[in-house]
């Protein structure tokens, strides 16, 4: 009698569609640079919904510390501590306040949005 691997006794997982049309989206991530981290995509996201959103604000929708938010706005623009930056959004000050700062989608972040999105408009 032959013996029986791992791979043969263990039961086949049937995965969802959901979860093949999430694991697209995600490849789909990883085209912009193949480390390119979930918490910069949610951000992305976050600002394509709420467009000249502060960076206060940002961090608090995503739930993410505001110096964390503060180093991804950096990444999604046009500074990166290392490696090139992405140039997927603008900062700009905002005309009522100084101090606060809004954040846009450039024609790039929309193109590359699109792209992200694809996957669920199949």
């Amino acid at each position: 009698m032959k013996p029986m691997n791992n791979l043969s006794k263990a039961k086949k997982l049937v995965i969802s569609p959901e979860a093949i049309i999430l694991l697209d989206v995600f490849r789909h991530i990883k085209k912009i640079d193949s480390e390119f981290p979930i918490q910069y995509a949610i951000c992305l996201i976050e600002i394509s919904e709420n467009e000249g959103c502060s960076v206060t604000n940002l961090a608090e929708l995503c739930g993410i510390p505001l110096s964390t938010v503060s180093r991804i706005i950096g990444a999604l623009s046009d500074y990166r501590q290392l490696g090139e930056p992405y140039h997927l959004i603008e900062v700009k000050v905002s005309p009522n306040e100084r101090r606060k700062k809004e954040l846009y989608l450039t024609q790039k972040g929309r193109t590359t949005l699109k792209e992200i999105q694809s996957p669920l408009k199949k």
